[in-house]
């Protein structure tokens, strides 16, 4: 069976456990509602789908990911990206599993990969199948890693499997990031094994209570920091496939990503809770409702917000929409521009934003 190799005594692997479990301590106690959850949830969403595939294509512009990412929670991933569109599809199928349930085994990691690699044109993918002929990893044209050779991948990802199923006492970050490198390592799939063993590793945390609501986005964190992130793995694996290669580095970089990303969102949490809590104090007084406060909120986010958005946020009717929005622009909250279908909603400076500058930036 597989047996990793790494370092069970590092002071900076332990340091940043011991800060994570400090961190989910105190996050898990900062209450926020179910809909303005469902609103970060959804940014980290899209961040995490643009992200991932960034960090295997560097050409997608990050303003690309930004202008999206902020249009949560009714952002659609364009019909231009289907690799993006495809890892979103792949996030979903881990968001509904049922974590008490489900055995993390390798049909759970082939469907996670025929969800990335569905609908692409190229027939040498397969997706969800094993690799039947050699590959290899380049960066920049070089090819810096040789994987085992495809006829070894069966038997290693039965042996993977057998370890990811066993009851070992492993602390589940550390267990999330041997299987994101090792899945990395066999390369068992001819393309998309980077993304799917980041999605593995998501599972992993999520599984086993690391999910941090599903808003901490580590593929992010790859992406800004993509040659450390690389790197980490080509010192854990050298330039060849061993069984008994070492994975220090990796988790090393790993759990202070964690720690990072943990830290981050535990701040913006707390920026976010602020903001609401003094949006409703500030407009409560004009006799606004909550529906036309969450519509000022989201329009000072984005800058805008359209009668479709609004709709979508409130959950409500046409002309109910209308009304509200019409209250608001008498109101002078808003200043409409255009008509019609293409008529927007300006969004006028608000008194909320003296809580600070945190909530007024990206918030994950």
């Amino acid at each position: 069976m597989f047996g990793p190799k790494y370092d069970e005594g590092s002071d900076n692997i332990e340091y940043d456990l011991a800060e994570i479990e400090r961190i989910v301590f105190r996050a898990e106690k900062i209450v926020i509602m179910p809909k303005y959850e469902s609103w970060l949830q959804r940014e980290a969403f899209i961040r995490t789908a643009y992200s991932s595939t960034m960090v295997e294509n560097a050409t997608i512009p990050e303003q690309e990911m930004e202008d999206i990412a902020k249009l949560a929670p009714v952002a659609i991933i364009p019909e231009n990206r289907p690799d993006v569109a495809n890892y979103a599809e792949a996030l979903e199928f881990i968001d509904f599993i049922d974590y008490s349930e489900t055995v993390v085994s390798e049909a759970v990691i082939r469907q996670i990969h025929w969800q990335l690699m569905k609908g692409i044109k190229d027939t040498s993918l397969k997706p969800g199948q094993y690799r039947t002929e050699p590959n290899w990893i380049e960066v920049g044209g070089v090819k810096v890693y040789d994987p085992p050779f495809h006829v070894e991948v069966p038997m290693l990802m039965r042996e993977f499997h057998e370890w990811l199923v066993a009851d070992e006492k492993i602390n589940p970050i550390i267990k999330a990031g041997i299987a994101h490198a090792h899945l990395i390592a066999i390369h068992p799939f001819m393309d998309g094994n980077g993304r799917a063993a980041r999605l593995l590793a998501i599972l992993l945390l999520r599984k086993y209570g690391y999910g941090f609501r599903k808003l901490l986005s580590l593929d992010g964190y790859y992406q800004r920091n993509r040659d450390a992130y690389i790197g980490a793995l080509q010192r854990s694996f050298g330039p060849k496939f061993t069984s008994g290669y070492d994975l220090t580095p990796w988790l090393e970089f790993f759990t202070r990503s964690v720690l990072i990303q943990a830290g981050w969102l535990e701040q913006n949490l707390t920026d976010w809770r602020m903001f609401i809590d003094k949006a409703h104090s500030d407009f409560k007084p004009f006799g606004l409702s909550d529906r036309q406060i969450d519509g000022l909120m989201y329009a000072f986010r984005v800058g805008h917000i359209t009668r479709k958005d609004y709709m979508e946020i409130t959950k409500i009717s046409p002309l109910t929409a209308t009304r509200d929005l019409a209250d608001l622009v008498k109101r002078n909250f808003l200043t409409p521009k255009g008509a019609g279908r293409n008529r927007i909603y300006i969004s006028k400076q608000l008194k909320t934003t003296e809580v600070g500058e945190g909530q007024q930036q990206q918030l994950l």
